[in-house]
């Protein structure tokens, strides 16, 4: 069965939600539940889906903001966290959300990812990659399909960019350009990466152009 994905662009940082399910399916992975739940629930219910587990990336504010809602909404579904920062689902001054003026919290997590853990959620079968730099925990969650090799991977990887290190919680850009050159430019070129922020993009294609950490930087 193909993979079915849905980018939604949510909250006033614009960071992408995605719904991720297999085609002829009724439930599916709600990736990154940033912002605007009643959004979410409408493009849930416009393809007919129920949330099969809530998957977090990374625990910033503008990730999570959606979580609480969503949850209330759908109990039934299990909150999928990186074990490093599942306590920032608490802490708004460790999601950031404090110095945004904000209080965002979210459930507490039921499910706890750590490097290399591999799970099945909504049939599908994916792999926790810890790519660390932006923040401690940030995972690429791999996921194949096919052909084809698909990496949400958060703020960690952009369309041109990298993730910002100089957040609460950030290691400095050499640490994050380090862990993808080991970890994400690893995986084959053809791998499509789907970040937290902006379009869609490529490892081939990241590895060639980009200025902070391609062939040529």
């Amino acid at each position: 069965m193909s993979l079915e994905i849905q980018q939604l662009v949510t909250g006033d940082l614009e960071a992408n939600c995605y719904l991720v399910w297999l085609e002829d399916q009724s439930d599916a992975i709600v990736v990154d539940p940033g912002g605007d739940e009643d959004e979410i629930v409408a493009a849930l219910k416009r393809h007919g889906l129920t949330p099969a587990a809530f998957l977090v990336t990374h625990c910033h504010c503008d990730h999570i903001g959606a979580l609480k809602a969503l949850k209330d909404a759908y109990p039934g579904a299990p909150v999928c966290v990186p074990q490093i920062e599942a306590e920032w689902l608490q802490r708004p001054t460790l999601n950031l959300s404090y110095f945004f003026g904000a209080t965002v919290t979210g459930p507490d997590a039921d499910t706890k990812i750590a490097d290399g853990d591999e799970l099945e959620l909504a049939g599908i079968e994916l792999r926790a990659l810890n790519v660390p730099g932006h923040s401690p925990g940030s995972m690429a969650y791999l996921i194949e399909n096919g052909a084809a090799l698909h990496a949400f991977c958060g703020d960690i990887l952009f369309a041109g960019s990298i993730g910002r290190t100089d957040l609460p919680g950030g290691e400095g850009e050499d640490q994050l350009v380090a862990n993808i050159r080991q970890k994400l430019f690893a995986l084959p070129n053809e791998t499509i990466v789907h970040p937290g922020h902006g379009p869609d993009t490529t490892i081939g294609r990241e590895k060639e152009n980009k200025p902070f950490c391609g062939e040529d930087a």
